[in-house]
C-alpha cells in the first residue's frame, strides 16, 4: 500500500520508535501520525516563546538557553 502525502514536519518512523521505547508493542500507523501532529504543535509553541525572548534580548539568533527558557515557561503555563 502506497504511502500517502506527508502530514506533519516530523517523520512518522522516529514518533513510532518514541511510542515503542515507552512500552508498547504495536503502533498504528493513525496513532504515529497523531503524536507527531501533537509533537508539532508543542514544539512550535515553544518555539515562538523562544523566538520572542531571543528578540527581547536583541537578538535574532534562538540559542538552546532560550529554548530551555521557553520550555520552563511553557510547562510553568500548562501546569499550574
Amino acid at each position: 500500500m502506497p504511502r500517502r502525502k506527508s502530514e506533519t514536519i516530523i517523520p512518522v518512523a522516529p514518533v513510532d520508535r518514541l511510542i515503542r521505547i515507552s512500552g508498547a508493542e504495536r503502533v498504528s500507523e493513525s496513532g504515529a501520525v497523531a503524536l507527531a501532529k501533537i509533537l508539532e504543535e508543542l514544539g512550535l509553541e515553544i518555539a515562538r516563546l523562544a523566538d520572542e525572548m531571543a528578540k527581547h534580548t536583541g537578538r535574532k539568533t534562538i540559542k538552546e538557553e532560550d529554548i530551555n527558557l521557553a520550555y520552563k515557561t511553557w510547562k510553568k503555563t500548562k501546569y499550574t
